[in-house]
C-alpha cells in the first residue's frame, strides 16, 4: 500500500506565506523518502468557504492541497465546525487509499478545536499524530479583545498538543525543551531551503549594500511601542544613521514596509531620513523579487530584542539569506550562530549602537573582491539545503515504529 505524509496547518500554498516555504521544504525531505505528501492549509485572504475558487489546473499541488477559509478571526468562530468535519473526511478519504505513517500539524488551520479533533483521529486510527511548532507568538498589539481571544486560543493549543503530540519538530531548542516529555521523539529542525544548484558568479556593488527583509511592526497607523516589535529596524536604523553623520558610504534597502508606514510606526526618524538619501523603502515585493534583492546584497541585517517569540523562533530570513550566499549581521538571538559561521556567514551585533556602529563600519570597508568570495564560500556551504536534513528525519520517523499500538 502507498504511504503518505500528511501536514495540516495554516500555512498558505496558493499565496506563498513564510509558512508555506517552511512546510514545502520539509515536504520534499519526506518526496525523497518515497512518500506522498498531502497538505490541508488556508488562504489567508478569504475567510468564508463560498469566496474560494478553484486551484488552477496547472497549481502543482491541485491534487495535493485541500485549501480552507481562514477562520483565525471572530467571524471564523461560525465556520470552525465545517472545517474541522472536511478536515476529518478528507483523513478518512486518504486512509482508504494510503497507510498514512504521521499527520503533521504546524499552527492550527482554525482555532484550537480543529487540532484537538486531528489529534484524536491519530490516536482512534493509530496514526502517529506529530507537532511542527515553529512559533510560540506574543500578542502585544492586538486589540483587547483579540489579544484576549488569540492567547487563550494559543494557550489551548499548546495544552493539547503537549498532551496528544506523539513526536515533535522543533524549529529551536527553545521549542523543543517547551514541549519535551520522557519518551517522547524530538528532532530540531531549522527553516530549510532547497538551494538547488550553488551560484558559481556574484557580482557585488562598488558600495557595500545592506538589506533588511521582512515585517518589523504591526502596521496600526499609530506610534509603535518597541515591546511590539518583532524587529528592531529602528535600531538598525539608528546604526546607519550614525554611519552617514561618520561620512561612511554604504547603500541600505528595506523591503516589506513603506517609508511612511515606518515613520508612522517609528516618527523619531523623520527627520534623519529626510536628510540621508542613500536609505531606500520598496515596501512589500514578491517572494522571488525580495530573494533576487537579498541574493544581489552584500549583507542581510536585523536586530530582534529578546523576548518568547524571538527566543522560540528563528527567522526564515536568515536561512534564505545564508542560502542565497548573503552573510547575516544580527545580535545572537534563538539558535542562530548554532547554524552561522561567525566571522563568515553571520556577524554579531551587540545592541550598543557604538559597538555595532564599529562592526558595520568594518564591513563597509572590505573590498569588492573580497565580499565577493565571501559570498560564494558561503553559498557553496548549503548550510540550510533539506537535504543535509533528511538523516534527522528519517531517524525521527523510525522512532514510531513501536511507539504507538
Amino acid at each position: 500500500m502507498k504511504k503518505c505524509i500528511i501536514y495540516i496547518g495554516d500555512f498558505d500554498l496558493r499565496n506563498q506565506n513564510v509558512q508555506a516555504h517552511l512546510v514545502l521544504n520539509n515536504g520534499k525531505i519526506f518526496n525523497s523518502f518515497g512518500y506522498s505528501v498531502f497538505y490541508i492549509g488556508v488562504n489567508r485572504y478569504i475567510t468564508s468557504f463560498k469566496n474560494l475558487q478553484p486551484l488552477p489546473q496547472s497549481d502543482t499541488f491541485k491534487d495535493h492541497y485541500l485549501e480552507l477559509p481562514n477562520s483565525l478571526n471572530t467571524p471564523g468562530i461560525f465556520i470552525c465546525k465545517d472545517i474541522c468535519k472536511l478536515i476529518i473526511n478528507n483523513l478518512n478519504l486518504q486512509k482508504k487509499e494510503f497507510k498514512i505513517d504521521g499527520v503533521i500539524t504546524y499552527q492550527s488551520p482554525s482555532y484550537a478545536v480543529a487540532v484537538k479533533k486531528i489529534a484524536k483521529w491519530c490516536k482512534k486510527n493509530n496514526v502517529p499524530y506529530i507537532v511542527n511548532c515553529a512559533d510560540l507568538p506574543i500578542f502585544d498589539l492586538q486589540s483587547p479583545i483579540r489579544k484576549i481571544v488569540m492567547k487563550l486560543n494559543w494557550n489551548y493549543l499548546h495544552s493539547i498538543n503537549k498532551k496528544y503530540a506523539d513526536g515533535i519538530i522543533a524549529i529551536s531548542h527553545f521549542i523543543a525543551d517547551y514541549f519535551r516529555k520522557p519518551g517522547r521523539p524530538t528532532i530540531i529542525l531549522p527553516p530549510l531551503f532547497d538551494c538547488g544548484q550553488t551560484p558559481s558568479d556574484f557580482t557585488p556593488n562598488e558600495t557595500s549594500s545592506f538589506i533588511y527583509a521582512g515585517t518589523p511592526f504591526l502596521i496600526t497607523g499609530h506610534k509603535v511601542d518597541p515591546k511590539g516589535m518583532k524587529d528592531r529596524l529602528d535600531k538598525v536604523i539608528d546604526i546607519f544613521i550614525a554611519l552617514s553623520e561618520k561620512g561612511v558610504k554604504y547603500i541600505f534597502n528595506i523591503i516589506g514596509i513603506t517609508k511612511e508606514d515606518y515613520l508612522i510606526g517609528v516618527p523619531k526618524h523623520k527627520k534623519a531620513l529626510e536628510n540621508i538619501n542613500n536609505i531606500f523603502f520598496y515596501g512589500k515585493l514578491s517572494h522571488k523579487e525580495t530573494l533576487f534583492m537579498i541574493s544581489t546584497s552584500d549583507f542581510s541585517i536585523n536586530y530582534r530584542d529578546e523576548n518568547l517569540m524571538t527566543k522560540a523562533g528563528f527567522s526564515t530570513k536568515i536561512v534564505e539569506s545564508v542560502s542565497l550566499g548573503t552573510p547575516v549581521v544580527i545580535n545572537d538571538i534563538s539558535d542562530t550562530f548554532d547554524y552561522l559561521e561567525e566571522g563568515i556567514s553571520g556577524f554579531k551585533l551587540t545592541g550598543d549602537i557604538d559597538k555595532d556602529s564599529v562592526t558595520v563600519k568594518k564591513l563597509c570597508e572590505i573590498s569588492l573582491n573580497d565580499r565577493r568570495q565571501l559570498k560564494i564560500k558561503i553559498a557553496n556551504s548549503k548550510i540550510f539545503d533539506f537535504s543535509k536534513y533528511e538523516y534527522k528525519i528519517k531517524e525521527f520517523m523510525s522512532s514510531f515504529k513501536n511507539t504507538l499500538t
